[in-house]
């Protein structure tokens, strides 16, 4: 069974993760996280509420990811409620810095419709 659950909603890729991420499984959630962002999507919402734990490989494959979908101009948000024992490790090894986490899927949603708005190109002065 696959760790990751994928879906689109209005245009975004959301992967929710519902175990625990560590060297066991970190590679085989890094390559469903690899293929649930599609060539023209400008955002992945990765949903870690029902993860409770997170070891170095895990963390190590969130930073890499990010970089990745950060050269390709893509956007990786998370979602870590306040709650979850997540929290506490993302603030100390620094992912808010680097990458966008938010508490709640809905917030998350709202940034990536952000991702996807273009904005409009400056309009010249009339002389």
């Amino acid at each position: 069974m696959s760790p990751l659950k994928l879906e689109q909603v209005d245009g975004a890729s959301i992967a929710y993760v519902d175990e625990d991420i560590d060297a066991a499984n970190a590679t085989i959630i890094r390559r469903g996280l690899d293929e649930a962002l599609g060539p023209h999507a400008s955002s992945l919402v990765v949903d870690l509420s029902e993860t409770r734990y997170i070891d170095s490989a895990g963390i190590d494959m969130l930073f890499r990811l990010g970089d990745r979908l950060e050269h390709r101009r893509a956007k990786l948000i998370l979602v870590i409620p306040d709650i979850s024992p997540l929290k506490r490790v993302a603030l100390i090894v620094g992912l808010p810095d680097v990458i966008a986490v938010h508490p709640t899927l809905p917030a998350a949603l709202q940034q990536a419709a952000r991702a996807q708005t273009p904005t409009a190109a400056p309009q010249p002065g009339l002389r």
